[in-house]
């Protein structure tokens, strides 16, 4: 018997791309019905209120979202790293040129607005250079900036590809500055850890999807991403960083805890590193 599942995501992360137009879900009686998210808060509301199964997201939110018991778990790494490139608008070509501009976030204090403060600190802008406007994911974030509404803001596959088209200026590429910064995370909350066994299959066939790569000619896999959705350039670069594992890397992760302590960013009440994973789903999925 077909399972449903119901996923949120920003961007169809090319383990799932690849999963679904290979058959393997298919094959695994499992429908994945997955939605685009507007932002991390309405993933965070979906989970808890069991709208949705499950969410691809930046990591980092969990620890903001637990501080508050959530009670949110990771489930897998589905990125080595994400290919984050700060995009400015056309009059903002350098670092520099932000003191004073408004960046646009999805939200001012988790995801990957901490790891943008961490970078520009390292350029030399304070929070008081600049002003952080939540607008939402990387859709609504692509959008304002090609309007002009912003000054610049975190892209990533394949949006930053089509900003570089509409000839927007890349100001930093974080993989370059931060190569061990963890990618995306598949999360669940309360009401989709209920699904396990489902979940479990899941996992199971994005582990397949991630061998697959491992061992295909690139051409072909290009051609499968290209078919999801993405653009080859943003194909490419999403490939790179296909992980060696889906258990998330211990060092990504406090990666994630040390920028917040640098920035003084680790809200009350914060899950420790370790609490964060969940295994069991991705033990029972993926055995060995």
């Amino acid at each position: 018997m077909t399972v449903r599942l119901r996923q949120s995501v920003f961007v169809p992360p090319p383990l799932y791309v690849v999963a679904d137009q290979l058959g393997f879900f298919a094959s695994a009686e499992l429908e994945i019905d997955t939605t685009l998210t507007r932002s991390s808060e309405q993933q965070r509301a979906q989970l808890i209120a069991g709208e949705r199964d499950l969410a691809v997201t930046a990591i980092d939110n969990l620890i903001v979202w637990n501080a508050t018991g959530a009670g949110i778990r990771l489930l897998a790494q589905l990125e080595r790293t994400t290919p984050l490139h700060l995009v400015g608008a056309r009059d903002f070509d350098t670092i520099e040129s932000l003191h004073g501009a408004e960046l646009g976030v999805d939200a001012v204090d988790n995801g990957f607005a901490v790891v943008l403060r961490h970078r520009l600190r390292s350029h030399g802008l304070t929070p008081g250079d600049y002003t952080l406007t939540p607008v939402g994911g990387v859709r609504e974030r692509y959008d304002a900036l090609l309007a002009g509404d912003i000054a610049a803001t975190l892209l990533g596959p394949p949006l930053d590809e089509f900003a570089r088209r509409e000839g927007l200026p890349v100001l930093l590429a974080v993989v370059d500055e931060l190569p061990d910064y963890p990618g995306q995370g598949l999360v669940a909350g309360p009401a989709g850890m209920a699904s396990a066994e489902a979940i479990s299959r899941y996992l199971s066939c994005l582990d397949q999807a991630r061998r697959w790569l491992a061992t295909a000619e690139s051409a072909h896999a290009v051609d499968v991403l290209i078919r999801g959705g993405y653009t080859e350039p943003s194909a490419r670069t999403s490939l790179r960083a296909t992980p060696d594992s889906l258990t998330p890397a211990p060092s990504g992760l406090r990666r994630l805890y040390s920028i917040r302590a640098e920035l003084d960013m680790m809200p009350p009440g914060a899950p420790g590193a370790g609490e964060l994973f969940e295994p069991a789903p991705l033990a029972a999925g993926v055995p060995g």
